[in-house]
């Protein structure tokens, strides 16, 4: 085989490499993408903090002898502790009791604030929500999310966080309230949140600490 055949077949044979591992790289890439797709997919929503700056507006006495929702559970009292103290309570989650210098942010958490930091956030008028992640998911958490961000608009004092283990899908605190849900019931939240929403013991007549 002379010199100019031999280069033919040589550039021939690299030819035909480069081409079989171009199409090597179409599944691959493809694979790749779907695999983008899943994540973005499974990625859940950020958390978002509510901005509370003002006490909020003032709010008219409580009318005596109305059944307010929620069932009532002993107050506990409202001593401040260090961070590094674990407190039990007489509720899960609790609804008041001693607890951290240092409220929870306002807002959707994807993680959840220790309870400590949580029942501060009771004592100057907010409404917790917590949820059991494996029981609400999907279109309910979705629609739960909004409603949060709704109601905001009128009194931040709100936090929505996961629990992971509670024994209902949806518990709704107040200072000294408790509400166990067995699923989403918009309308439930509602009038727990109109119930109770700056009514905390730090609460003047619907004003609140932040």
């Amino acid at each position: 085989m002379n010199k100019a055949k031999r280069s033919r077949r040589g550039k021939q044979s690299v030819r035909e490499r480069l081409l079989a591992q171009s199409w090597l790289l179409i599944p691959i890439g493809v694979i790749g993408a779907v695999g983008v797709l899943a994540l973005t997919q499974q990625q859940p929503d950020k958390a978002e903090t509510f901005a509370v700056d003002t006490p909020g507006k003032p709010l008219p006495a409580q009318s005596p002898g109305v059944t307010l929702p929620g069932k009532i559970i002993p107050d506990l009292g409202r001593k401040h502790v260090p961070e590094t103290e674990t407190i039990t309570y007489n509720s899960t989650p609790p609804t008041s009791g001693s607890h951290y210098d240092t409220p929870a942010a306002w807002g959707i958490h994807l993680q959840p604030p220790k309870d400590e930091a949580l029942v501060h956030n009771l004592e100057h008028g907010g409404i917790v929500i917590s949820y059991n992640p494996n029981q609400v998911k999907g279109k309910d958490l979705k629609d739960l999310r909004s409603q949060v961000r709704e109601l905001s608009k009128t009194n931040p004092r709100l936090v929505l966080t996961p629990r992971p283990g509670l024994d209902t899908p949806i518990a709704l605190t107040a200072w000294t309230y408790l509400q166990t849900l067995d699923r989403y019931d918009p309308a439930a939240v509602q009038a727990f949140y109109e119930a109770h929403i700056a009514r905390g013991p730090e609460c003047q007549q619907g004003q609140c600490p932040s």
